[in-house]
């Protein structure tokens, strides 16, 4: 696989740290998802909604929200995916809660915090933000330094923010002597407090632990918030890779104090809003509070139905065709607006991505080339109710976009037809 899935630990650890931290913190598929009772219609969906600001942030409008506008200072909690330009899917939200941020304190990259002011509560929109308001020529984690991003954002709420994310507070770090800090291969610094008595956390389990953290010569900036502990795997990299490296080293009751020299901890990015700058050496101190079961490992997702070479329709353009269920009603036209779940998996049969995740179906305009010529032709030869079974090659499913397909090989789709719009005539 071209795009396989890339390690996304580096990000997620920073928007967590953004987010825990109270720092005031589809892609491959055929269309942006869109509610199936929506009342766009055939010739408004083969309209652009797309805005360019001032600064250069393109916003457009999915699914207007009808709730508060977002205004800055207010805390909002927003659902996301994000892409690169390629397709490639580098941190979504989806199947866990939305992040939560103080809207207009810099906690977020630029280009969220305008195109998240421009929504109103329950809004939908895709945000695609150039390199100057993201992260400009420096690579982020599994993004490379001077990509366009691509986020489908949803406003979920707007709230008051609360008085203060973290107490301001001057409070400094508890003293040690520097000699009596225990110092690994790593260049982990660390000296214990307490020492408990329990059990020492395993790879894979989850550590549940109480935290503060302070910028080594400047302020704190880290507190386990509202006194809930924060719960992690550990030796998966989804805090700090000295985080994983110092929980190994306690038992259950342990209180300790640790210093991460850069490379343990943001290093050279520092958390882009300046909270935290580039090499920057952190210290924290730590609890741990309990060691919990690790996760269920995830169950695989079915492959597509099992068709026989014999079985596929073969097109002149070389696109295979099985009817799973045959629908009912008059074909699909050039110009109606039809709503429909889908499924894409490589040639090997792995799932790579569906919309029954995103919680609701697509809506393609028929014949307008919105999906892929590959799509267009298979919609024309479907009916309302119908399942199918399709194989493309990347340049039958993505056009000249063929480069930003997710595998090098064919895929295979299957699609259920929900609802079908006629266009209107003359």
């Amino acid at each position: 696989m071209k795009n396989d899935q890339k390690n996304a630990q580096l990000w997620r650890t920073l928007l967590l740290l953004a987010i825990l931290f109270g720092l005031a913190l589809a892609a491959c598929g055929p269309a942006t998802p869109k509610d199936a009772d929506s009342t766009t219609t055939a010739s408004e969906a083969s309209e652009s909604g797309s805005r360019v600001t001032a600064s250069g942030l393109e916003y457009i409008e999915v699914e207007a929200g009808t709730g508060a506008q977002a205004m800055p200072g207010d805390y909002v909690s927003v659902h996301y995916t994000g892409t690169l330009e390629d397709g490639t899917e580098f941190d979504s939200s989806a199947g866990g809660d939305p992040i939560q941020f103080v809207l207009g304190q810099g906690s977020v990259i630029q280009g969220w915090d305008e195109g998240i002011a421009l929504m109103r509560e329950g809004g939908k929109a895709e945000l695609i933000i150039p390199p100057a308001l993201a992260y400009g020529d420096q690579d982020y984690g599994p993004i490379p330094g001077g990509s366009t991003l691509h986020f489908d954002v949803e406003l979920v709420s707007v709230e008051p923010a609360p008085t203060a994310v973290i107490p301001p507070t001057s409070e400094p770090p508890t003293a040690v002597d520097p000699a009596d800090f225990t110092t690994t291969d790593s260049g982990l610094q660390y000296y214990f407090f307490e020492e408990g008595d329990g059990a020492m956390p395993q790879l894979g389990e989850i550590a549940s632990v109480h935290f503060s953290g302070w910028v080594e010569g400047g302020s704190k900036f880290a507190d386990s918030q509202d006194g809930v502990p924060l719960e992690f795997q550990v030796g998966e990299g989804q805090i700090l890779p000295g985080w994983d490296e110092m929980v190994q080293l306690m038992h259950v009751g342990d209180k300790v104090q640790f210093i991460l020299p850069p490379e343990l901890g943001l290093g050279e990015v520092g958390s882009g809003n300046g909270v935290i700058p580039p090499n920057a050496t952190l210290i924290f101190e730590m609890e741990l509070v309990e060691i919990l079961p690790p996760p269920p490992t995830p169950t695989p997702a079915p492959p597509p139905v099992s068709v026989d070479e014999s079985d596929y329709v073969v097109t002149d353009t070389g696109l295979k065709l099985f009817m799973i269920t045959e629908g009912s009603g008059d074909l699909i036209e050039a110009g109606d607006l039809v709503t429909l779940h889908y499924k894409m998996f490589d040639e090997e049969g792995n799932q790579l991505e569906n919309s029954y995740d995103f919680g609701q179906p697509v809506q393609i305009v028929a014949g307008s080339g919105q999906a892929g010529p590959g799509w267009d032709e298979v919609l024309l030869m479907m009916s309302s109710s119908g399942k199918a079974q399709f194989v493309l090659t990347p340049e039958l499913a993505y056009g000249d976009q063929a480069a930003n397909a997710p595998t090098d090989g064919n895929l295979i789709f299957e699609i259920e037809i929900l609802d079908v719009v006629k266009a209107e005539t003359e």
